[in-house]
């Protein structure tokens, strides 16, 4: 091979580490921005149910909200999606337990993205096999 060769796959070796680090970084925010933005929506929601008190059919105190079972909780989207927009503050509170447990999700996505730019196939599909299992956690198929 000639010098010009050597070159130009050194040079494409180097944009794909460029875009692998670029990738770990995404990753990296990604898991920080996910739980930042989950504490911010759970304080906004705890923070509402203080400043607007018991409403009626809703818990009367923090200990009640802590102790919900889940026959009393909204659990289709539509629901939380309703009590959102309502403004109640435990289902403000659910979609910053639903943003905080989907944060890993989206990191494990991102970490199959990475996998197959390094087209290490091996990682590809352990990764694959995790963010099945995640999503099968959350659509309630295993692991209850």
């Amino acid at each position: 091979m000639d010098e010009h060769g050597t070159k130009m796959s050194s040079d494409t070796a180097l944009q794909g580490t460029a875009a692998q680090e670029q990738l770990n970084l995404l990753i990296s925010q990604v898991l920080r921005f996910g739980v930042l933005l989950a504490a911010a929506i759970g304080a906004v929601g705890l923070l509402l149910f203080f400043l607007r008190g018991p409403q009626p059919g809703e818990p009367q105190s923090l200990h009640e909200l802590l102790t919900l079972r889940a026959g009393s909780l909204a659990t289709s989207p539509s629901q939380l999606v309703q009590g959102i927009l309502t403004g109640k503050p435990e289902d403000i509170m659910r979609l910053g337990l639903l943003v905080l447990i989907l944060t890993p999700t989206a990191r494990v996505t991102l970490t199959v993205i990475l996998f197959l730019l390094e087209r290490n196939f091996v990682f590809v599909v352990i990764a694959s096999i995790v963010l099945v299992i995640l999503l099968l956690g959350l659509a309630g198929l295993v692991g209850g």
